[in-house]
């Protein structure tokens, strides 16, 4: 009996994609707040590049360690272009942290959590979206890269 086999190439350098879920491009503001060794409470803000049920990554200058638990906040501007704004926010995980190799790139960091759909959902009454919609705007794009 034959036994047939296939195998995949892949190129020298490329990554393996390991997401689970669709990520979903979205620019949306995100605070962040994580416990040094020295137990000092540090805090951080930046844009979402993309984000899915179980992960983000956030662009920011100011990256976490590797493997800190940290809390954050993404700022979720309304679609209708009216208020509430949604603010959406829980604990996740340090998966990664990338830094430009030439210092002119994007800096930030990818978080995971058990499951995003889980975190506190809050509404802001007293921000108004105008201020909002200027950081953070919903490309419309969804892809899984």
């Amino acid at each position: 009996m034959q036994s047939n086999t296939i195998s995949f190439a892949q190129a020298p350098g490329a990554s393996m994609e390991m997401r689970r879920e669709m990520r979903y491009r979205l620019d949306a503001q995100a605070l962040f707040s994580w416990e040094s060794a020295q137990h000092t409470r540090l805090q951080g803000e930046g844009v979402t590049r993309d984000i899915s049920v179980f992960g983000a990554f956030i662009v920011t200058p100011t990256c976490p360690p590797i493997d800190v638990p940290i809390q954050v906040e993404v700022v979720l501007p309304s679609l209708t272009g009216r208020k509430p704004v949604i603010r959406v926010s829980g604990t996740a995980r340090v998966l990664r942290v990338d830094h430009s190799s030439t210092g002119e790139g994007e800096n930030g960091f990818a978080v995971v959590s058990n499951d995003f759909s889980r975190w506190n959902m809050s509404s802001d009454q007293s921000e108004s979206v105008s201020d909002c919609t200027e950081n953070a705007e919903v490309l419309g794009r969804k892809g899984n890269y």
